[in-house]
């Protein structure tokens, strides 16, 4: 196998970005049945299924996924990085795994495209042992399990998951100013966003001690100050922020529309934004994993598309819900 090198990316990325899918292609989707949705992929080639049926499409957004994360782990010249985008999908089927032994379910939703496997991830929910992984991740998950022996507390999983994988993240990316830029503006908006939920919930202020992540720009104690007061004060906190003007633009969208989704669609299509900026600097990292964010993005868009054609879901409703793909202007 060739040495991983950025020129070597470089031209392997060239081949493989003309692979995604493209907005028209997603427009063809949108606008028939899902039937004419499923052509248009088998058209494409996605996810190398013959005669492949609304049925395989989360086997067909698995193997694309996987392909992809392979392809990253070849390419990357940089994997301490790399590794940081991928660690995502194992973060989020460790949380559905150890949900599941919790609730003595026997089948687990996956999500592909992580560093490990199924099978990897079972057999260490199953026996306790984290060793393989990073030593945040690996040390939240050993204090996770001492808590969970003592009472079954399925809901602080993900809040626990979530708060090593950011740590790790922030960590990790500390000395790359675009990553550090990338993982800081995820706490920002995600602190802000849960801050928001709790409000709406009518959730007390010790709630929040529960479930915030690790600090971006925001403070936590400006959070906890601004809980009980207006808009107005939260603005003024935002100014703190690391991605300020996307994060203001957000939820300026948000308080317009009444929905919350208008922040979170802020956030997904700024931290793409981020590495857009970069796609073209051939000597870099970025390329490579922005490749990778973009076949994550298309697999999300097909699996709306599909799913929410086949349990009647309005178009107008779907397209809504549509982010913008990786480089799309």
């Amino acid at each position: 196998m060739p040495q991983p090198s950025y020129a070597y990316a470089c031209a392997r990325l060239s081949a493989l970005n003309k692979r995604l899918i493209e907005p028209q292609t997603i427009q063809r989707m949108l606008d028939g049945s899902v039937s004419d949705a499923m052509r248009a992929l088998s058209d494409v080639r996605y996810g190398n299924l013959s005669e492949a049926t609304e049925a395989d499409i989360e086997r067909m957004i698995e193997r694309e996924m996987t392909d992809a994360m392979q392809e990253v782990r070849e390419l990357s010249p940089n994997p301490a990085i790399t590794d940081l985008f991928l660690l995502r999908a194992d973060v989020q089927n460790l949380k559905v795994l150890l949900k599941a032994r919790l609730l003595n379910q026997s089948e687990a939703a996956f999500t592909p495209g992580g560093l490990y496997d199924r099978e990897t991830l079972s057999e260490m929910v199953k026996d306790k042992r984290y060793d393989a992984l990073p030593e945040i991740l690996r040390d939240a998950l050993n204090a996770l399990e001492k808590r969970l022996e003592i009472r079954v507390e399925p809901q602080t999983i993900s809040v626990a998951l979530d708060r090593a994988y950011l740590a790790h993240a922030l960590k990790q990316s500390a000395k790359h100013p675009v990553f550090s830029q990338y993982f800081r503006s995820l706490a920002d908006f995600d602190n802000v966003l849960t801050f928001l939920r709790l409000r709406a919930m009518g959730a007390s202020i010790e709630m929040l001690d529960e479930v915030i992540l690790p600090e971006g720009g925001v403070k936590y104690e400006d959070l906890y100050n601004a809980y009980e007061l207006s808009f107005d004060s939260l603005n003024k906190i935002l100014g703190k922020s690391v991605c300020q003007e996307p994060l203001l633009l957000g939820l300026n969208a948000m308080l317009r529309t009444g929905s919350i989704a208008e922040l979170e669609k802020a956030r997904d299509n700024y931290l793409v934004s981020l590495l857009s900026a970069h796609k073209y600097e051939s000597e870099t990292i970025y390329p490579i994993i922005g490749y990778y964010l973009a076949k994550e993005r298309e697999g999300k868009a097909v699996r709306l598309i599909i799913t929410g054609k086949r349990n009647g879901l309005a178009d107008t409703v779907i397209r809504e819900r549509l982010v913008k793909l990786y480089g799309e202007r």
